[in-house]
């Protein structure tokens, strides 16, 4: 989760401890809980209400433009489309 490996979670927890006190500590640790749950249900919604705005075909399309420019050199692509739009021009 988040990238972080177990000694990091214990080095926060510890962190927590010292800084909170045992006493405020789980109370924090649940209130950042249902913090997370709300916004990844947000997050969640917000996803759903994207894919019903968005139709499937021009989502599609993005996607495979996507796919495409990771796959190409952008470079070479950019200087082919000039240099057949100056040759176009030229004859």
């Amino acid at each position: 989760m988040f990238g972080n490996g177990m000694t990091e979670w214990l080095l926060v927890l510890v962190m927590g401890l010292l800084v909170l006190g045992p006493e405020r500590l789980p109370a924090v640790v649940r209130s950042a809980g249902r913090l997370m749950g709300r916004a990844k249900g947000m997050l969640a919604q917000v996803q759903q209400e994207l894919e019903a705005s968005l139709p499937a075909d021009e989502l599609k399309q993005a996607s495979d433009n996507v796919k495409m420019l990771r796959n190409s050199n952008v470079k070479k692509l950019v200087r082919r489309v000039v240099v057949d739009e100056v040759e176009r021009k030229q004859g």
